[in-house]
Formats: structure tokens, sequence, C-alpha cells
């Protein structure tokens, strides 16, 4: 086995972050739920897809001969066939999906656009509602057009169309959803007083504290079967899931902080302007840290706990010697 202070140290310290990230994970994915994000994400990249960006006055163009309006993310979004993918709320409008299968959206298109299942596949009469100075309804004109009128090949482009939409729609989900984590980061690491520049003094300096650590570290992860399995996001658990979650871990950095016994500046009876420096970018230090979620933590504990069980113990006994001395 290997002895060494700083892999200790690092063992300590990645716990602490696996923890705290892990605690952050949670809160971030029940608030994104909460505020329902993904739908709204997903809201903005359809109506980016069907919106025209520049208004119709603005180019000077007379619609009055078209049947289909500027914006077409209205007619779509109100068809039955998206509306009653979200959940039904009596006190507000009914809750958006958080994901839409790309053959429901094709479909749903091709109903919005007016077209008309029959024996014929000519899509020509769509093309014909289409304004050719409307941005959008020029990409669905040239998606016409590609297709020659085939409506199963209009299907595959308009799938890949909005595959690749969904692409940076998803982009724009993990942005926000980095910016939560931070701020959620933020708030717990100086709430709680998770200070990365002490914690790593006292881990340096207390052998007992580091012990202590290392054997919470290595029993939390024998315990735990899969990363996976504590990492599962909130939209997929109940709220009692959550709750009971949230208190375990709770449970667990409140253990952690009786090891450290971190306390805050405003604590000390002599308040030192290096005490508030450690404070303030210790905290924050650990919240970039925790920003890099709780799988990448439990990777590389895992591995350190790994590295640091690596040797064997020296033996006391040749198992090659005699049991008996020899007769002389």
């Amino acid at each position: 086995m290997i002895n060494n202070t700083a892999i200790d140290v690092a063992i300590g310290l990645f716990f602490i972050y696996a923890l705290y990230s892990l605690l952050v994970t949670t809160l971030t994915e029940l608030l994104a739920s909460l505020l329902e994000q993904r739908g709204k994400i997903l809201k903005m990249g359809i109506k980016r897809m069907l919106d025209n960006d520049k208004p119709q006055n603005a180019i000077n163009n007379n619609n009055n001969n078209k049947i289909l309006p500027e914006n077409l993310s209205s007619m779509f979004l109100d068809k039955p066939e998206i509306k009653y993918l979200g959940k039904e709320r009596k006190a507000r409008s009914d809750r958006f999906p958080s994901y839409i299968k790309p053959s429901t959206f094709t479909n749903t298109l091709l109903d919005t656009l007016g077209f008309v299942y029959s024996n014929s596949t000519n899509l020509s009469s769509i093309k014909n509602n289409l304004d050719t100075n409307n941005e959008t309804h020029k990409v669905l004109i040239n998606l016409i057009d590609r297709a020659d009128n085939n409506v199963n090949e209009f299907k595959i482009l308009a799938e890949e169309w909005y595959n690749e939409t969904m692409d940076r729609v998803s982009g724009w989900y993990k942005r926000r959803i980095q910016l939560i984590t931070f701020i959620t980061g933020v708030l717990i690491a100086f709430t709680l007083n998770v200070n990365t520049i002490e914690i790593a003094k006292i881990l340096g300096k207390d052998e007992k504290s580091r012990i202590a650590m290392v054997e919470a570290a290595s029993g939390y992860m024998s315990n735990l079967k899969t990363a996976g399995d504590s990492m599962k996001i909130a939209s997929e658990k109940s709220f009692k899931e959550i709750n009971t979650e949230v208190k375990d871990i709770l449970k667990e950095t409140n253990n952690i902080n009786s090891v450290m016994s971190l306390t805050y500046p405003w604590q000390c009876n002599t308040v030192e302007s290096v005490s508030w420096f450690s404070y303030i970018f210790g905290c924050l230090a650990t919240a970039i840290a925790l920003s890099l979620g709780s799988p990448f933590w439990f990777d590389l504990l895992s591995k350190l706990i790994k590295l640091r069980s690596i040797g064997t113990q020296e033996k006391t006994t040749n198992i090659n010697s005699p049991t008996k001395p020899p007769v002389g």
C-alpha cells in the first residue's frame, strides 16, 4: 500500500468535491426541472426554426395571397401532436414537453403546412402557399425542391434539419445549466464554508483528519455500486427520492465538517485579512471545482484510491524456508 501525504490530501479533497458536486448536481437538476428549462429551451429552438427573423413590413412584401402565416411556430406548437405531449396543469398553461421525436416533428410540420395525405405525394400545393421573401419559408421551399416533391424524402431532409438544430439546442441547455451549476456551487461553497485552501492546509498538517478522510472516502466508494446510480438526473426521480438523497449527502458533509472543524473569518477572535482572502478565494476555487460535476470527481477519486492500494505488504516469514531445522 502506498502511503503518500500528497495522495491522501488529494483523496480527501476529491472526496469533498465529489460529495458537494453531487449535491450541486442534484439541486441544479431539481431547479432546472422546476423552472422547466428543458421544455423552454426546446420551445426556443422550435421558434428559431419556424419563425421569420425579419418582419414582413420590413421587407415590404404583400402576403395576402399566401395562406400560411409569417411565423409557423404558433400553429406548430398548438397542434395536438405537440400540445398533448406536455403535462396538463390546472393553474396555468400546460407544461411544454422536454423532448420531441424527429418523426413527430416532421409529421406535425407537414400537418402545419397543410399537407393532406393521399395517393398523391406531390408537395407543390404546399410550396405555392409559401412566401419566397420569408426566411423560414425559403428553407422549406428548398427542402421541397431537394426532395423533388417526394413526401418521404422531404421527411428525411426535415429530420436532418431538426436534428442539426437540436444539437445546437443541447448546447444552449448545457451552457445555461453550467451557469446554474456554478451559481449553485458558489452559494453552497460560501454558505457551508467549503474552503479549498483551508481544507488542504488541515489535511496537510493534521494526520488524524487526513486518515479519517481517506477512510471515509474508501468506505463511501466501496458502498457505491456505480457512480451512475447516484447521478441519475432529478427529472427521473420522485421528490421523495431527491429529498432522501439530499439528506444523505448533507449527513456525509456534516461528518466532513466535524472532521475538518472549519471556521468562518468572522468567527475568529482576531480577524486577519489572510483569513478573508482564504475564505473568498478558497470558496471560489471550490465552486469552480464543483462545476466540473460529480462524475468527474468520482472517477478521479476511484483512480486515486486504487493507486493508493497498490503494493504488497512486507512478508514476515519466508514461505520457502523449511519448517524444521536441518539435521547437522
